[in-house]
């Protein structure tokens, strides 16, 4: 009976972990602060807004080919800023372009703080660079940078000492009575 017992407060809280894991991944997911673009616009559009030299708090974030976002209000906020870094799509390179030198500054020293600390996104680390602005016939510029989220090396492939630790519960049998716990290597 103490068997039984046992085994199905298991099972409750294996479902319950689950349900609200679950429930966590629905709520981000609906998260209304997360940042999402004010606009998306394609390459050629992105191209005329630039060539205009107009110098608003805008980032264009070209996704695919045709595809560019627009955000606006980074030049200020540090965590939209971190919102989009973790937002962006990995494994991707994603070029940014804009005429707002605040924006291009803040937006590259983010991400070469990132790059250089080695941080962390979700098992995945950011590279980034930057080109020389583009000069325009009416004395603006075009800021352009790029950044990566690449997957982080598997522990196992780093050539560390390696300890596979295995957690093994039993209940009864053999020699045991009653339940045990083990830690083998």
């Amino acid at each position: 009976m103490r068997k039984l017992l046992l085994l199905l407060t298991c099972l409750l809280m294996c479902s319950c972990s689950a349900l609200a894991l679950a429930a966590d991944k629905t709520k981000a997911a609906d998260d209304p602060d997360a940042i999402k673009p004010i606009a998306s616009i394609s390459a050629a559009e992105m191209n005329e807004r630039l060539h205009v030299g107009n110098s608003e708090d805008l980032l264009y974030v070209k996704i695919k080919e045709d595809r560019i976002e627009v955000y606006q209000g980074l030049a200020t906020d540090r965590s939209l800023r971190k919102q989009l870094i973790l937002a962006m799509p990995n494994t991707e390179m994603l070029r940014l372009y804009t005429n707002n030198k605040a924006t291009f500054a803040q937006i590259n020293k983010m991400l070469s703080d990132y790059e250089s600390s080695n941080a962390n996104f979700n098992g995945y680390k950011i590279i980034t660079d930057k080109d020389t602005p583009k000069k325009l016939e009416n004395g603006g510029k075009i800021y352009r940078l790029w950044f990566m989220k690449i997957e982080r090396e598997k522990q196992s492939r780093r050539g560390g000492w390696n300890f596979p630790i295995g957690i093994g519960i039993g209940i009864g049998g053999g020699h045991h009575h009653g339940p045990w716990i083990g830690v083998g290597w």
